[in-house]
């Protein structure tokens, strides 16, 4: 008897061990690079930024493309992370200015972002409910260079700012529902019409809802092969 109790229990291990990952990393360091990686510019140019190039936009369109097929989709928990070279202060900012997003009138939404009064937040819709994440009023510079990551369940949904969390939300559910695309520094189609004048590199999706210490606030270099092994009981992961 304890030797079929021990078998099972590894075979339990054994089923239950998965690995959670990055699904996508882009420097954002090029058009070429971009293209190369499945994405489409729209306009827009590559600039300096925290870790070598990064996108800029400054006109209405400009933005990049990427389909979610394979790198961000059906994510019932997950992580996105990017550097932002502000091109204006925040207590400048009026409006909505898109980091990054994924939405499309009828599906379910992603949003890092910048709003009125120069609070960043982390945006979630779920089932026709918004859920946020906020900081208070920034006081960043045009200039400085600052890490934003968004990530949401099992432990709610939260905002880093620089690797400190800095808002938060009792949110509960994934977004189930998504758009064929995620856009990179201005809003979804058909209306990409909020440039933000900032600078987005390093951008970075992971299947998993991060801990403070897992956010990569250094070398900006892909981190996949480096897979972090998570035993989970009430619900498996499925390695891609």
């Amino acid at each position: 008897m304890k030797t079929l109790c021990v078998i099972t229990t590894i075979t339990l291990l054994c089923i239950s061990v998965a690995t959670a990952k990055e699904t996508f990393f882009s420097a954002l360091e090029s058009q070429a690079e971009v293209e190369k990686e499945g994405g489409t510019v729209g306009g827009g140019s590559f600039v300096p930024g925290k870790f070598g190039n990064g996108f800029v936009s400054q006109e209405q369109g400009d933005v990049i493309h990427f389909p979610v097929e394979d790198r961000f989709i059906n994510l019932d928990e997950g992580t996105v992370e990017l550097w932002v070279t502000m091109g204006i202060d925040t207590s400048a900012i009026t409006g909505e200015l898109f980091m990054f997003m994924t939405y499309k009138r009828g599906t379910d939404a992603v949003f890092l972002q910048f709003n009125n009064g120069g609070i960043a937040q982390m945006r979630i819709k779920s089932a026709n409910n918004w859920f946020n994440a906020n900081s208070t009023p920034l006081n960043w510079k045009e200039g400085e260079h600052h890490h934003m990551a968004g990530t949401w369940v099992p432990d709610g949904l939260k905002l880093y700012l620089d690797g400190e969390l800095e808002g938060e939300d009792n949110f509960s559910e994934g977004p189930k529902v998504f758009a064929e695309t995620f856009e990179i520094n201005n809003a979804s189609p058909p209306s990409p019409n909020f440039p933000t004048n900032c600078v987005v590199d390093s951008l970075r999706i992971s299947d998993h809802q991060k801990d403070i210490d897992e956010l990569v606030l250094g070398d900006p270099a892909p981190v996949y092969p480096f897979e972090k092994i998570t035993t989970t009981w009430g619900r498996l992961k499925t390695a891609k």
